[in-house]
C-alpha cells in the first residue's frame, strides 16, 4: 500500500509540473490539451508503441490536427458544427475503440470536447494546433522512454515470478498443502506476456525475435504449470520430486543470469523417474526448451533480437484495413456505438449552441461520458453518474461553505484531483472528478449556481444519453459475447489450420505466434464481459478451450525442434482429420485407429507417443468444446 501511496504521488506530482510547463508554454485557453495529453500518454504506455514509431506518430499527429481544425470551425457556425462534429466523435468512437483491446476514446473523446466547449479566436488557432502537435511528440517520447525495452525489463520480471510461482506450488504439493490459491497469479503472469508480446507486435501481425522467444518460453512455463496440476494424480518417488524443485530453481537463476547451483538437468534426468515416464519426459522436454530459449534471449545481440523476419505477407484476414472493413457494419459493437456517440454528442452540441447554454458543456461532457458500446453498461453509468455527481456535489457544498478563501477553495480542488487517481469504481471516480470540476468553475462564477446548474445538464444529459442508448442501434453485452465466443472458437479453428500449414511450408510463423498471443485477448475480453451477464459454463469453457490452444502451440514448438519424425506428424495428421471430419464415427475410435507402429528411423520413440496422446487430447475435447453455445445464467 505505501508503494502504491508513493507511485501514485509522484506521477500526481508529474502531472501537475507538466500541466503548469504546458500552460505556461501554451497559454490557458489550452491547459485542458494538455490534461487530455497526460491522459493519452498514460492510457498508450500499456501499448508499445516503438515497433512502428513513425507510422504511430503521424497517426497521431493527424487525428490531433483535424480535431483542432473541426473544432475551431464548428465553434464558427453552429450549422458546421453537425457534419464536423459527428465526424470528429465518429472517428473517435471507431478508431479508438476496439473489440479487444482497451479503448482510448476517454483521452481523445475529451480532448475534442475541450476544443469544441473552449474555442479560441483565429490568432490564437496556430498556437492551439501546435499544441494538439506537441500531444503526439510528448506520447511517443514517453513511449521510447519507458516501452524501449519493455520486453525484455517486464518479460524478465514476469519470468522470474513465474518460476518463484511454480517452486511455491511444488512445495505446497509436497507439504501436502493447498496450491490452487497460487494458480490465478501464475495464469495471469503467463497472460500478461501473452499480451505483452502482441501489443509488441509490428503492423499489428509480425512478431520480433525477442517476442516469438518470450512467447515460446511462457508456453513452456506453462506446461510445466499444467503438468503440476496432474502431480497429485501420480505417485514420484522422493528423489524425482527433490530434481524437479532443484531444477526449478535452477530455471529462477538461469532467468536471473545468476550463477547455476548445479549443471542444467543434472539430476532430473539421471534420477529413477516417476511410475510414469511420459509424464517425466514432459517435464524433461519443458525444461530442455526453456533453456535453449533462454540461452537465445542471453547469447544474442539486441539488435538480432529486436529484428523482425518478414518471412510472408500479412494474410487478408490479419490486416488492419480489412478488420476495419469488417467492422464497418451494425452488427459491429465498435461500428454501433461510434454511430450513438457521434449523434448523441452532435446532438447535445446543437442544443447548447442553440440555445445559447453557457453551461451546456456539462451536458455533453455527461452524454460522452454515459453513451457505452453495452445498453447494459451503459445502464449502469447512468445511476452511478448521478449518484457520484449529487454525492459529489454535496461534499463540494459542504467544504466550500466552511473553508471560504481561495487558497484554500485551491487545495481541496488539488487534494480531489489526487484522490481521483486511487478511485476505481465508476461512481468514486466522479465523485472525486465533481468536486475539482464544480470548485473550479465556482471560482470564476457564483458557487449555488454552478452547482444548481451543473445537476441540471447533468440530469439532462443522463437523459438525452439514455435515449441515445435505447434507441440509436443499441448493442447488448448478450450479442458481444457471442461474438467474442465465435471468434474465440475461430482463432483455434486457425490455430489448427495454420499448424497444418506450417507441416507443408513454414513461412507462417507469425501466423501462428499472432494466434496464439490474440487468444489471450480475446478471453480476457470474454471475462470482462461476463462480469455484467453471466454465461452459464463459460469458465469451463474458457479453461478448455485455452489448454487447446496450448497444446496446438506445443505440438508446433516440438515439431520445431524436430523432436519428431516428420513421417510420423503426417500420418498421425492425416488420420485424425480423417476421422475428425466424418459424421458417421465418433472421436473417440481415433485411440483404436492410430496404433501405428513406431517410424523405424525414429530416435526417440517416446516422443512420438506423446505426440499421438496430446492429438488424441486435441480433437476429443476439440468436437465437445466446438458444440459451446453462450447462454445467460
Amino acid at each position: 500500500m505505501k508503494q502504491l501511496i508513493y507511485a501514485k504521488t509522484k506521477i500526481f506530482i508529474y502531472i501537475l509540473l507538466f500541466i503548469f510547463v504546458f500552460n505556461s508554454i501554451f497559454g490557458t485557453n489550452n491547459t485542458l490539451i494538455g490534461v487530455t495529453i497526460i491522459i493519452a500518454t498514460l492510457m498508450y504506455l500499456e501499448r508499445d508503441l516503438t515497433a512502428n514509431p513513425w507510422k504511430n506518430f503521424f497517426f497521431l499527429l493527424l487525428v490531433n490536427l483535424l480535431q483542432g481544425i473541426f473544432g475551431y470551425f464548428s465553434a464558427i457556425h453552429m450549422w458546421f458544427a453537425i457534419p464536423l462534429n459527428f465526424i470528429s466523435m465518429f472517428i473517435v468512437g471507431y478508431f479508438f475503440s476496439f473489440n479487444l483491446k482497451k479503448p482510448l476514446t476517454i483521452a481523445f473523446g475529451l480532448q475534442y470536447l475541450f476544443i469544441l466547449t473552449t474555442p479560441v479566436p483565429t490568432e490564437a488557432l496556430p498556437l492551439r494546433l501546435i499544441a494538439l502537435g506537441s500531444g503526439a511528440v510528448i506520447v511517443m517520447l514517453a513511449q521510447f522512454y519507458f516501452n524501449k525495452n519493455k520486453i525484455e525489463i517486464a518479460g524478465n520480471k514476469l519470468l522470474a515470478a513465474i518460476s518463484e510461482q511454480l517452486i511455491q506450488k511444488l512445495e505446497a504439493i509436497q507439504s501436502q498443502n493447498d496450491h490452487k490459491h497460487i494458480n490465478p497469479s501464475i495464469e495471469n503472469s503467463i497472460r500478461e506476456i501473452r499480451r505483452m508480446v502482441y501489443h509488441h507486435t509490428v503492423d499489428g501481425y509480425y512478431v520480433s525475435n525477442e517476442s516469438r522467444v518470450y512467447l515460446k518460453i511462457s508456453a513452456c512455463l506453462e506446461k510445466l504449470y499444467l503438468l503440476l496440476n496432474r502431480f497429485d494424480e501420480l505417485k514420484c518417488k522422493d528423489n524425482f520430486v527433490e530434481a524437479l524443485a532443484d531444477e526449478l530453481r535452477n530455471v529462477s537463476q538461469f532467468i536471473r543470469k545468476e550463477t547455476l547451483q548445479r549443471e542444467k538437468l543434472q539430476l532430473l534426468s539421471h534420477v529413477e523417474h516417476a511410475t510414469n515416464r511420459l509424464y517425466a519426459t514432459e517435464l524433461i522436454n519443458a525444461f530442455e526448451l526453456i533453456y535453449e530459449l533462454l540461452e537465445e534471449l542471453h547469447c544474442t545481440k539486441k539488435e538480432e533480437l529486436r529484428k523482425v523476419e518478414k518471412l510472408d505477407n500479412i494474410p487478408t484476414l490479419f490486416k488492419k484495413s480489412y478488420n476495419h472493413i469488417v467492422n464497418f457494419n451494425k452488427n459491429s459493437v465498435r461500428f454501433t456505438y461510434a454511430v450513438r456517440v457521434s449523434i448523441a454528442v452532435t446532438i447535445a452540441a446543437f442544443i447548447s449552441d442553440y440555445f445559447a447554454l453557457e453551461q451546456g458543456k456539462w451536458m455533453i461532457f455527461t452524454i460522452f461520458s454515459v453513451t457505452q458500446p453495452y445498453a447494459e453498461v451503459a445502464k449502469l453509468r447512468f445511476s452511478e453518474r448521478f449518484k457520484g455527481t449529487l454525492m459529489g456535489t454535496v461534499i463540494f457544498f459542504v467544504l466550500f461553505s466552511v473553508f471560504k478563501d481561495p487558497t484554500s477553495h485551491t487545495l481541496i480542488v488539488l487534494l480531489f484531483g489526487y484522490l481521483n487517481s486511487f478511485a476505481v469504481a465508476y461512481r468514486t471516480i466522479i465523485l472525486t472528478a465533481t468536486v475539482p470540476a464544480l470548485g473550479t468553475a465556482a471560482l470564476v462564477s457564483g458557487m449555488e449556481v454552478v452547482t444548481l446548474e451543473r445537476i441540471l445538464y447533468v440530469v439532462l444529459g443522463i437523459g438525452i444519453g439514455m435515449l441515445a442508448n435505447r434507441f440509436i442501434l443499441p448493442h447488448s453485452i448478450e450479442k458481444g459475447t457471442a461474438n467474442l465466443v465465435r471468434m474465440y472458437k475461430d482463432t483455434s479453428k486457425f490455430l489448427i489450420k495454420e499448424f497444418y500449414e506450417y507441416l507443408k511450408n513454414p513461412t507462417n510463423v507469425h501466423t501462428i505466434h499472432h494466434l496464439f498471443a490474440i487468444s489471450v485477448l480475446i478471453e480476457d475480453r470474454i471475462l470482462m464481459n461476463n462480469e455484467t451477464r453471466e454465461l452459464k459454463d463459460a469458465n469451463r469453457f474458457l479453461e478448455e478451450l485455452r489448454m487447446i490452444n496450448h497444446a496446438i502451440y506445443e505440438l508446433f514448438l516440438r515439431v520445431q525442434r524436430k523432436k519428431i519424425h516428420p513421417a510420423t506428424v503426417k500420418m498421425i495428421l492425416d488420420e485424425a482429420d480423417k476421422i475428425k471430419d466424418s459424421t458417421d464415427e465418433p472421436i473417440e475410435s481415433l485411440s483404436t485407429k492410430l496404433k501405428y507402429p513406431v517410424h523405424k528411423s525414429s530416435e526417440h520413440p517416446i516422443y512420438d507417443t506423446i505426440f499421438l496422446k496430446d492429438v488424441l487430447s486435441i480433437y476429443q475435447k476439440f468436437k465437445k468444446i466446438m458444440e459451446y453455445q453462450p447462454e445467460l445464467i
